[in-house]
């Protein structure tokens, strides 16, 4: 009888570790995380996170953040975040106030299709989108409404929280300004500032030094990005 006694609980603990293991497999061949997040591959000068936007704590490299943090840089700084399985990497300017609003996963087809919304709340941003599922957006709040970016391929922007956009040449992907006074495309080579509603071609002086910086982020976001697990349908 104490035989059974003993048993019968580790029978129902193997079942038990059984499961466990069989649902982390499942979870592992999905490819659907059940919680997106961001990782910052590097912090130039002092920059900081937030979970509640009252508590600030230092930021250094690598860590992991989540939808509902904020992040800033201060004077002199930047910071390179990644945004998994979305493939984009935004580098905040120095003086630069950004709120992870969203980061969710869905699936379309078979696939996992990604909707990431940031919030501009200050300063600058220079971003790289690398999408590989027509279905995915990314997308970011300022002055000007939202700035979409939809579908598939690259697309490289630079973005102020005042509602300046640029989309810079070789961007496979528009960006799609969501404004209450309608919706303005910005394609490959064009600026657009929502003070004066003008679409302009790129000024050349751009590109002495952001053009570089942008460079500089999709070599960052490329190599990154082959690092990661691909999705899986």
């Amino acid at each position: 009888m104490s035989v059974l006694r003993v048993a019968v609980p580790m029978l129902m603990l193997r079942i038990c570790l059984s499961a466990a293991v069989n649902a982390q497999d499942l979870k592992a061949s999905s490819g659907i995380d059940a919680s997106p997040n961001a990782v910052t591959l590097s912090v130039h000068g002092k920059c900081d996170y937030s979970q509640d936007g009252i508590t600030f704590t230092e930021l250094e490299r690598r860590h992991l953040l989540n939808q509902g943090d904020i992040v800033r840089t201060g004077e002199n700084s930047r910071m390179d975040l990644f945004f998994r399985r979305t493939g984009t990497t935004v580098r905040l300017q120095a003086g630069t106030e950004l709120k992870i609003e969203k980061m969710t996963v869905t699936s379309q087809g078979g696939l996992p299709v990604e909707h990431t919304l940031l919030d501009l709340r200050t300063g600058r941003i220079f971003t790289v989108v690398r999408s590989v599922v027509a279905g995915s957006t990314f997308e970011i709040r300022n002055a000007a409404g939202r700035s979409v970016v939809e579908g598939s391929g690259v697309g490289r922007y630079i973005i102020t929280a005042d509602g300046t956009h640029v989309t810079a040449q070789g961007s496979a992907i528009p960006i799609k300004v969501i404004a209450e006074s309608g919706i303005t495309i910005i394609s490959a080579g064009q600026q657009f500032s929502s003070k004066d509603g003008k679409m302009l071609p790129v000024d050349p002086s751009l590109w002495v030094k952001d053009l570089i910086q942008l460079d500089e982020l999709q070599a960052v976001t490329d190599g990154f990005a082959g690092e990661e697990t691909p999705p899986k349908p």
